[in-house]
């Protein structure tokens, strides 16, 4: 057995860690809130042919929904700007009216003082120190 495989292996599963979502693994309230929000404000519209609601649920046709978090999330805590964003979403969806509208839509409902990272800086009401969108 080739001893070099766990190093290796542990270097990978490290690397792909990295990459994810900031808050992949961690509750984020403000982020959550988010989600939520767009959920809501953004019916009906649809980015390709699914709703935004199941985008910000995680699901999306072909598995593509963690792809989909993964940019809402940056785009959430600043690491991507919207503009990227715009071009990653529609390069695995399509970029007609209807998708470029709930682009906007979600662009549009993010709160303005963003966290550059999960847990910083710490605040009052949240654990990344942006207040969850008000419950309707």
């Amino acid at each position: 057995m080739n001893t070099n495989r766990r190093p290796r292996a542990a270097i990978v599963v490290a690397a792909l860690i990295a990459g994810c979502a900031p808050d992949e693994f961690r509750p984020s309230p403000g982020y959550d809130g988010f989600l939520d929000l767009i959920g809501q404000e953004c019916y009906p519209d649809t980015i390709g042919p699914t709703l935004v609601r199941e985008w910000a649920r995680g699901s999306g046709p072909g598995g593509s929904g963690a792809g989909f978090m993964d940019a809402t999330s940056k785009l959430y805590y600043g690491q991507m700007d919207p503009v990227t964003y715009r071009k990653f979403v529609t390069a695995f969806s399509d970029n007609g009216a209807a998708t470029n509208k709930a682009i906007d839509c979600i662009v549009r409902h993010l709160p303005a003082a963003r966290p550059g990272t999960p847990g910083a800086p710490p605040g009052s009401m949240s654990r990344d120190g942006v207040p969850p969108p008000p419950s309707r």
